[in-house]
């Protein structure tokens, strides 16, 4: 993974990191298993905190990225969420999958629900906005 993200090498010091933007990270973000583990437990905590759809949209955001969500994102993300649950429920040996990856044991719950809200976090943490603040 720190090979991804252009990591020095550790036997010297670097002032200044060479910054890249390439495929490869993009892929490790979305599947390296710390990731998808962080995204896992960032689901755990909106079902925690917020009870609807939009409140745990609007939390998501103001976790991540310190605001609000845009309508057309609420909108996207109301409709993908409302997919990933879908999928889940019809397939819950998968939602069982991911929501073993890592070494945090499984929240509680309705596993597909889960693995739903798994995935849009990683969405939502996968965003541009999120990895590159301006």
């Amino acid at each position: 993974m720190l090979a991804a993200f252009d990591a020095p090498a550790r036997d010297e010091c670097a002032a200044m990191r060479v910054v890249s933007n390439t495929p490869q990270q993009a892929l490790t973000l979305l599947n390296d298993p710390t990731f998808v583990e962080a995204a896992r437990l960032f689901s755990a905590r909106l079902s925690k905190e917020a009870p609807s759809d939009e409140a745990r949209i609007a939390r998501a955001f103001e976790l991540a990225v310190a605001r609000p969500p845009e309508t057309r994102e609420v909108d996207s993300l109301k409709k993908f969420i409302a997919a990933q649950r879908d999928y889940y429920r019809s397939n819950p040996d998968d939602a069982g999958k991911l929501l073993k990856i890592g070494n945090s044991p499984a929240a509680k719950g309705d596993q597909a629900e889960l693995a739903a809200w798994t995935n849009l976090c990683r969405v939502v943490l996968n965003a541009q906005e999120t990895i590159t603040r301006y």
